[in-house]
């Protein structure tokens, strides 16, 4: 148990982690980030969405800690979702013809109550779509032409256009004779791509019935070699005059009409347009309506979902707002309500803070947070690690999180932790307990610490999610409030307007944005600094510190550093400094929470206060191409650095200290002390080489520890206030973990205290960790072999072998309480598709699945829209000849054309008409049509009647009436269009 090393006396730290009882090794959740995306769909009332993978796998979400997945029997692709709100059931059609059917209604997890094989028809054109007044529709054909027809006329299109040419289908003289005058050898144009997906939208803020003005979205249509993304056009509304009256009371219009025809036309003038430019090709998209279900939800839009594809073929899913307000019609304030009296003075200043917030304010619509494993999907998961964080600085990360206004709108479903674990999630709450055990008292111990995961991205940013249990604590009747792992997006890092900026690039590179990666993060848990390390080498700081507006710039005393404090934020973590020395890639990075970063290149170490900021040593290797073992100032190969506050062999004094360790396996130690004076608070002293230390040393691979406590030794406040004459003097064990083994020493360079080798069979070291529990530590070494070896402290003896979870491991990261994140790479494209939550001391632990019911959010699928007349506004005034919803009375209209002398006709008994029975589709047609005639001619009798008793002349109404009767005549057969339609393919999307 205990051991003399000179004059020091180095106990076991590792007493109560030797039995093999006193580890249990589990996974307690999988995150999955789909990259292979085929399929979409959305549920608008309840607010669910569904996506399919290529691997045959249905993930659905909703609200909070709503998430579930669904497996269709075979692994094949998913190729067509949708969801059917009357019986509230997914269908999902596979790439082998099997249409499956979920029963959504089913508590806990939805129900497969149906597998039949589907045999369907391609349809001819390629995308197609009905303008929101019912009358007219767009078809996108394979030669990227869109063709706008009226359904009352089949002969001729209103308009056939492409995306920048009008009438295509006329011939162009001119074109023509350049094509002759070539030979025919030059195209008339670029190829074009295929309509591949047309939406038409109105909008419930328009007074308008027929929906005002409307939105088409397009995908596809664009010339080889444009920019990705999807076109949107918008259109005014369709607003028809009063037709001219007929030359004769029995004129029969057999087509449509022209005027109305020219009312449609008119109604195709683009009024705007915008771009949704993405970086990776649209494969598809999803509109999300606010409440409709109907019109294939298409009908007022939300928000639009895109399919894109990405390295390695990827698909994956990213959501923004529509339609973008440079489309929408937003009140403006009439000029003479805005003039007040200013004076001069105040005049400018107003309009200066009205120029700079035009400045700031952007058309472009905003991007929407999506659930973290479709975001991430995204952006492309290239790494990350877990960090335990103390309460007060998880309640300053978490009080910036972002409005949920900006959030896609899924709420359906409620979750609520499992009741099973009713135990377990009381102790996940309990912030530290008194532990008693054979009649004496044990240290209080956390419990269920609070856990961040940071996480780095392909496109050049950082994340952080909540990993916390405590976020899954919710019970009945309270639904859980956040997802797992739960975003905060409001912290994530950018790098971009950092590597755009004018200056950044001028000291470096002005591409450096197109081939630099992040190649690691490390994060201050007291100071709240990220340091960011590129793999060319630069190194990037970031404060918390909230949104900041742009500034003068400022030079750095120091031509390697740029202060970044003129660069605007509108996020939580604001850029500070930048190093940039051009010394080629970094091979180590440490951060202190006082203000200190150390770098180590190939040939040289900068230490630098951040503070200042100010270089404090700048030391670059002499002899830089001597690969002699005892070269005091080579840095060959690959290095790791790790700066701590305790004592040293040489100068028993505890004082701020710097380990380098080199790939020889020699390792230096620089001794920062305070000088007491404003231009240069800090200096450093050394380098002192030491020999015989752990060759090839692998990242995060250096501690240093308490020798009585085993508790790590950092540059933190804490231990800085100790520091110097008169502090107390603990030993200190410094261990070092390589690629081939791992050595501790007492003091830092005094004796050594234990060594451990491993050979091939081992594997590849890929993580490795000090471990606390009970009061104990242990050093645990993970391999890619999924073995967890765990040694003693301070002396490295081997106690056991733990099996990690059987996955497909590329990386993992631990933390100091015994949890792990796992990595799993997509092959492809390079990025992780899949993490796996898990922990060395799988006891009472509150990660489980929770209990869902999909079912308390069920939706009420509103009425049918009916049709709207195609007549002019002041014909919709008088009500339809069809008995739907009216804006006048019966007895108002009797009143206006009868008279208020008309005799009062008997009440008969009018048939309930609905497009939408539970009989038959084509039955109901018949009965719609037979009885719009019947309706017709019972109010035109009543009508005549009263027009006689009154015996009044009233030729110009006559006339209006044997328009109106004309009308019917055509509503009629309109309806029985539109109801062979329904038996085809109902429009109103039900």
């Amino acid at each position: 148990m205990f051991r003399r090393h000179n004059d020091a006396v180095f106990m076991d730290l590792s007493l109560d982690l030797r039995d093999a009882g006193d580890w249990k090794v589990g996974p307690l959740r999988a995150i999955d980030f789909p990259q292979n995306i085929t399929a979409l769909a959305t549920e608008p009332i309840s607010g669910l969405l569904a996506i399919g993978t290529a691997g045959g796998t249905v993930y659905l979400f909703g609200a909070p800690g709503v998430e579930t997945r669904l497996a269709i029997p075979d692994t094949v692709s998913v190729k067509f979702l949708q969801f059917a709100p009357s019986t509230f059931q997914l269908v999902c059609l596979d790439e082998l013809s099997l249409l499956h059917v979920w029963d959504l209604a089913n508590y806990g997890q939805p129900k497969l109550v149906k597998s039949v094989r589907f045999d369907g028809t391609n349809p001819e054109v390629t995308a197609l779509t009905i303008h929101p007044a019912g009358h007219f529709f767009a078809v996108g054909y394979a030669d990227g032409s869109i063709a706008f027809w009226a359904i009352e006329d089949e002969e001729k299109p209103l308009l056939l256009r492409t995306l920048d040419e009008l009438d295509v289908n006329m011939v162009d003289q001119d074109r023509l004779e350049e094509y002759i005058s070539h030979k025919g050898k030059a195209a008339l144009s670029s190829e074009r791509e295929p309509i591949f997906k047309l939406s038409w939208s109105g909008f419930s803020n328009s007074s308008d019935p027929r929906g005002g003005k409307t939105v088409l979205a397009i995908l596809g249509g664009l010339n080889e070699g444009e920019a990705a993304g999807i076109t949107l056009v918008q259109f005014p509304a369709f607003n028809p005059p009063e037709p001219p009256a007929p030359t004769s009371p029995n004129h029969k219009q057999s087509s449509l009409h022209p005027a109305m025809r020219q009312a449609m036309r008119d109604s195709l003038d683009v009024l705007d347009s915008y771009f949704y430019f993405t970086r990776g090709v649209i494969q598809d998209y999803l509109l999300i309506p606010q409440k409709s279900p109907h019109f294939a939800g298409t009908f007022d839009p939300i928000a639009i979902v895109m399919l894109t594809e990405g390295p390695g073929n990827t698909r994956t899913l990213e959501a923004y707002q529509y339609p973008p307000s440079a489309l929408s019609d937003a009140p403006q304030i009439p000029a003479s309500s805005a003039i007040t009296k200013l004076d001069p003075l105040n005049s400018i200043a107003a309009d200066l803070a009205e120029t700079l917030k035009d400045l700031d304010e952007s058309n472009d619509p905003k991007r929407l947070l999506i659930p973290a494993s479709l975001s991430h999907g995204n952006s492309g998961i290239i790494g990350g690690h877990l960090v335990k964080i103390e309460k007060e600085t998880y309640q300053t990360l978490a009080a910036g999180k972002i409005s949920k206004d900006l959030n896609l709108p899924l709420n359906g479903g409620q979750a609520w932790a499992d009741e099973s674990k009713d135990k377990e999630l009381r102790l996940a709450k309990v912030r530290s307990i008194k532990f008693m055990t054979y009649s004496f008292n044990v240290a209080i111990w956390q419990f269920q610490p609070h856990r961040i995961l940071i996480t780095t991205h392909r496109d050049l940013t950082v994340c952080f999610d909540d990993t916390s249990a405590q976020i899954l604590s919710a019970q009945r009747p309270t639904s859980l409030q956040s997802s797992f792992p739960d975003p905060y997006p409001d912290l994530t890092i950018d790098l971009r307007p950092v590597l755009l900026d004018p200056i950044v690039a001028n000291r470096t590179s002005p591409t450096l944005i197109k081939y630099t990666q992040v190649d690691a993060v490390y994060f201050a848990i007291e100071a709240l600094e990220t340091t960011v390390l590129l793999n060319t080498g630069e190194i990037i700081l970031y404060r918390l510190s909230g949104p900041r507006h742009p500034s003068a710039h400022r030079d750095a005393p120091d031509a390697e550093l740029i202060i970044l404090d003129h660069i605007s934020s509108d996020r939580g973590f604001s850029p500070y400094l930048m190093l940039v020395p051009g010394l080629g890639p970094a091979e180590a990075c440490a951060v202190s929470d006082i203000g200190f970063l150390a770098v180590a290149y190939f040939d040289a170490v900068y230490i630098i206060n951040m503070r200042g900021p100010q270089i404090v040593l700048r030391h670059v290797a002499e002899h830089k191409h001597v690969k002699v073992k005892h070269v005091v100032d080579l840095i060959p190969g690959h290095s790791d650095s790790d700066k701590s506050s305790q004592h040293f062999s040489l100068d028993p004094e505890r004082n701020v200290r710097l380990i380098v360790a080199k790939a020889s396996g020699h390792y230096d130690i620089y001794t920062l002390y305070q000088t007491g004076m404003s231009a240069q608070p800090w200096k450093c002293e050394g380098p002192v080489t030491v020999d015989g230390g752990i060759s090839h040393a692998i990242p995060r691979g250096l501690f240093v520890i308490d020798g009585k406590k085993g508790l790590k030794l950092s540059a933190s406040h804490i231990n800085l206030a100790l520091a110097g004459p008169g502090g107390p003097k603990v030993p200190s064990i410094l261990v070092m973990v390589g690629a081939k083994g791992a050595k501790s020493f007492a003091n830092l360079n005094g004796e050594r205290l234990g060594k451990v080798e491993w050979g091939h069979k081992v594997g590849e070291v890929i993580g490795v960790q000090i471990i606390e529990k009970l009061g104990s530590h242990v050093l645990v070494v993970a391999t890619n072999k999924l073995d967890a070896l765990v040694y003693s402290l301070p002396h490295l003896e081997f106690i056991m072998t733990l099996k990690l979870p059987l996955i497909s491991l590329s990386a993992i990261s631990l933390d100091e309480s015994g949890d792990f994140i796992a990595w799993t790479s997509h092959t492809a494209s390079g990025t992780m598709h899949q993490a796996t939550y898990g922990t060395l001391f799988d006891i009472r632990r509150a990660y489980d699945l929770p209990d869902i019911d999909l079912a308390c959010t069920k939706p009420v699928v509103p009425a049918a829209p009916q049709p709207v007349s195609a007549g002019p506004a002041s014909m919709l005034q008088l009500g339809s000849w069809l008995p739907f919803s009216q804006s006048m009375t019966g007895a108002q209209l009797d009143e206006l054309l009868g008279g208020p002398n008309r005799p009062i006709p008997r009440p008969e008994q009018q048939p309930t008409l609905s497009f939408y029975s539970s009989a038959d589709i084509s039955a109901g047609a018949s009965e719609v049509a037979a009885a719009a005639a019947a309706t017709q001619a019972n109010l035109y009798n009543r009508l005549t009647s009263a027009l006689g008793e009154r015996g009044q002349v009233l030729n110009d109404l006559e006339q209006r009436f044997n328009a109106l009767g004309e009308s019917s005549q055509n509503m009629v057969s309109q309806a029985k269009r539109l109801a062979a339609q329904q038996t085809a393919k109902s429009w109103f999307g039900l």
